[in-house]
Parts: C-alpha cells; structure tokens; sequence
C-alpha cells in the first residue's frame, strides 16, 4: 500500500516529516506532495521491494539509496549518459540508517557519491543481472560483500 498526499497538512497527519517520501520497512511508500513525482515514488518503491526480496537480509545503507538512486534515474545525483558519475566518490559511506541521515543532512550530494558506487559496482560486475543476483545471494544467507570501488575509466588525450 502507498499514500501520496497532495498538502503538507496530510502527509504530517500520516506521520511524515520535511522529506520528499519514505519507504516504510519493505511494505509501503507515503509520499509528501513535493515527492509526488516518478522519480521520488520509484526512488522509495525501489527501497521496498529490494528490502522485500532481501527476505531480511541487510545492505549497508549506502547500498540501499545508492541503487534507489540508480532505479530511479534522478537527474539531481546523476549524468545524462556515459559514467553516470556525478560525484567521483571512493570513500568509505555511511553504512547504518542512523548514520545515513545524519551524514545527508549535511551533505545532500552523499545521493550521489553512492549512487556512483554501486554504478560502477554495477558495472565492473554484469550489470543490473550482477545486483540481482548480489540480492538472491544475501537473501539466502551470504554477506554482504566488500566492494572495492573503481577508479573512473582512466582518459588519454
């Protein structure tokens, strides 16, 4: 189930803050009528159903908003083409919900350096068919994997 508000009063009522939306465990969206849009519904969507499929398993927060980041194809965090990368971002990020928010409280850009991650994560390892499976894998017990972030395509010119 997912409720969108269209007023502020609403999406306080149900219990919702400044955010754009949230996704509410692995079982609902509520969105705030500034994340009325496709890309914030399927930015939060995204955290639903991968924490469904996980069967409980964990990802270090990062993981989480980066991939919903890379699902929902958000413009604010992400190129038009090629590396995707708008942020080159190697660096070690926040790993629990708690530290998350804290962190992109301050620094909004983090949606970015994680969603650079996971894409070249992603694409160093196969692609959408390597997070899937990634996901199968934790669902059924494993852990989560050290990811060592590449370096950007190295250029010659």
């Amino acid at each position: 189930m997912s409720v969108g508000c269209l007023s502020d009063d609403c999406y306080r009522r149900i219990g919702g803050g400044r955010e754009r939306g949230i996704a509410v465990l692995n079982r609902s969206v509520m969105l705030s009528p500034r994340g009325a849009d496709p890309v914030i519904a399927s930015h939060e969507l995204t955290h639903v159903e991968l924490h469904a499929r996980l069967n409980g398993a964990e990802v270090p927060q990062w993981f989480d908003e980066g991939l919903a980041v890379l699902v929902s194809d958000d413009p604010r965090y992400l190129a038009s083409t090629g590396d995707r990368c708008l942020l080159d971002s190697r660096r070690p990020l926040p790993a629990t919900l708690e530290d998350w928010l804290r962190t992109a409280t301050a620094d909004p850009q983090l949606y970015a350096e994680a969603a650079c991650q996971v894409n070249r994560w992603a694409g160093t390892n196969g692609g959408k068919g390597a997070v899937l499976t990634l996901i199968e894998r934790l669902s059924r017990g494993q852990a989560f994997p050290d990811m060592q972030m590449p370096a950007a395509a190295a250029t010659t010119g």
